[in-house]
């Protein structure tokens, strides 16, 4: 990680990040939808308060979020796709490639994938999420159940609409939720500065050579597929994530991450097929508690679903889905 490189951005985007502030400050009254338990936002495939400091996970450096832009470390994931199709045998690091692979999913005009997981902290949390592009249609239902907790969110966005409709639910069992019918929409905005980001975007994490350990690896496997391990700087790389948990979750503060590894497999031609995620982190809410999320996600693309109505439920039969461990 440039340590120099990284505060010279900070100091960049100090005014920037003003001037967002402000702006999610206007649009807080509007985010009553939000009333997650901690656990409970981990179903979500994904500001930062004036003065929260964090220690980095290696040396003594610490990141003031309230300067903080996190689009300074992102990747040009485009430019990555293009000089891709270019030339695929030109030499990209593990966290251009995994970039490339996400680009090249996020521009399929048909796309569908699933999550299943578990979150273990006091109680254990089954945690479910699907994701679908339909042309210009976009939808997420999330699903998060324990002997604590039963919530369930749809989520629908289409493109160049300025809204984002949700649809609040109850979990029924682990993989199935009731939805009264009542929605509330959000403008992309303000749905963007809580969520940290909107449908289209589809990933939370940021992910860039500035943001990943260089013990990143990839590996080419018998199949030809290509096996592409991260270990993310716990802090850079999870900035929207976390905006994304305190708000959902009201927790008291940003939550500390400890560690993130996420494990990518794609095909000989960068066809996004999975992601293995683990972390753990530490999140208040009146108590600390420390937290550990195991998730697979199942990706297929250029697959055309239709976007269920609210009284059909979706799958997560892992039928047919390749073990990819």
């Amino acid at each position: 990680m440039k340590k120099a490189h990284i505060q010279n951005n900070l100091n960049i985007n100090a005014s920037a990040q003003n001037e967002t502030a402000s702006m999610k400050e206007k649009g807080s009254k509007s985010h009553a939808w939000f009333r997650y338990t901690v656990i409970a936002t981990l179903c979500l495939g994904l500001g930062a308060g004036v003065g929260i400091y964090v220690k980095r996970k290696y040396g003594k450096e610490q990141i003031d979020y309230s300067n903080f832009d996190g689009a300074a470390y992102a990747a040009d994931a485009k430019a990555l796709l293009e000089a891709y199709n270019k030339d695929p045998n030109q030499e990209f690091t593990s966290a251009e490639l995994v970039n490339i692979g996400l680009e090249k999913y996020r521009q399929c005009e048909y796309s569908y994938s699933f999550g299943i997981g578990t979150a273990s902290t006091i109680v254990n949390q089954t945690i479910r999420s699907v994701q679908i592009r339909n042309g210009n249609r976009y939808f997420e239902e999330s699903i998060s159940r324990s002997s604590m907790v039963s919530l369930a969110t749809r989520t629908e966005q289409t493109l160049d609409v300025d809204n984002v409709d949700v649809y609040e639910g109850k979990a029924e069992t682990d993989e199935t939720a009731s939805f009264d019918g009542s929605k509330t929409s959000y403008s992309l905005e303000t749905y963007k500065n809580t969520m940290g980001k909107t449908l289209d975007e589809m990933f939370i994490y940021t992910i860039s050579d500035e943001t990943c350990y260089e013990n990143s690896e990839t590996k080419v496997l018998d199949n030809k597929n290509k096996q592409i391990t991260l270990y993310l700087d716990p802090e850079v790389s999870t900035y929207y994530y976390k905006n994304q948990m305190k708000n959902m979750s009201n927790l008291d503060e940003l939550p500390i991450f400890n560690n993130i590894t996420l494990t990518y497999t794609f095909t000989e031609d960068m066809t996004l097929l999975h992601c293995h995620v683990d972390e753990k982190y530490n999140a208040k809410m009146g108590v600390s508690v420390s937290i550990t999320n195991s998730l697979d996600y199942y990706y297929h693309a250029n697959v055309e679903k239709a976007i269920p109505s609210l009284d059909e439920p979706c799958s997560y039969s892992t039928e047919g889905e390749l073990d990819y461990e």
